[in-house]
C-alpha cells in the first residue's frame, strides 16, 4: 500500500527488464468481449487482490451501434508486498466485436506494465536528517535490495501468468496447472 506521506522518495523499477516496461498482446478471433470479466475474475485468481480493495477501473468505454461494439477498458492495481514497497500494475484492453451468424468476431489488444516502488517517508525531521538516510541507505543497500529483486521477479511472474492465463482462455495455450 503506498505510504500516506506529504513528502516521500519513491524508487521504482520496471518489471519487464528487457522489453521496457510494458508488454502488448493482439488477439483476432471470436469472442474478444469476453476479456472484460476473465480479467475482472484474474484480479483475484492471479493476482490475489480484491477488486474492491486494490482495484480502480479508470476508465470504461463500450459503444454499441448495430451489431458492433467497440470498448476501451483500463485497470490500475496495486498489490502490496511489504511495509514499504507494492507492485503497481495498469493493465489495459481495446478492441472491437461484430456479430455474425457463429457469435462475435472480431479484435482485442491488450497492453500491460508493472512496476514495483518503495516508498520512503520524509515527513518528520528524524526522517530528513543526515543519520536517517545514511542508515536508511545501509539498510537499503546492504540488506533490501536483494528482497527487492525478489519482488521484481515475483512481479515478473504476475503479469506472465496474467498474459499466459488469458491467451489460454481463448485457446491460444494449453491450460495452465
Amino acid at each position: 500500500m503506498p505510504i500516506f506521506a506529504r513528502t516521500k522518495m519513491i524508487l521504482q523499477d520496471d518489471c519487464w527488464d528487457i522489453s521496457g516496461p510494458e508488454m502488448k498482446w493482439s488477439y483476432s478471433g471470436p469472442n474478444p468481449h469476453l476479456a472484460y470479466k476473465k480479467i475482472k475474475d484474474m484480479f483475484l485468481t492471479v493476482w490475489n487482490v480484491k477488486e474492491s480493495e486494490r482495484v480502480q477501473e479508470k476508465e470504461f468505454v463500450w459503444d454499441r451501434e448495430g451489431k458492433k461494439e467497440k470498448f476501451n477498458v483500463s485497470w490500475e492495481i496495486s498489490k502490496d508486498v511489504d511495509r514499504f514497497s507494492y507492485i503497481y500494475s495498469r493493465i489495459s484492453i481495446s478492441g472491437e466485436a461484430t456479430e455474425t451468424e457463429n457469435g462475435k468476431e472480431g479484435k482485442l489488444n491488450v497492453h500491460i506494465d508493472g512496476v514495483l516502488r518503495t516508498e520512503y517517508p520524509q515527513d518528520t525531521v528524524w526522517e530528513r536528517s543526515i543519520f536517517y538516510e545514511m542508515a536508511r541507505v545501509f539498510w537499503h543497500k546492504v540488506l533490501y535490495q536483494e528482497q527487492r529483486r525478489n519482488y521484481q521477479d515475483e512481479c515478473r511472474k504476475l503479469m506472465k501468468v496474467f498474459l499466459e492465463e488469458l491467451k489460454s482462455f481463448f485457446n491460444l495455450l494449453p491450460k495452465m496447472m
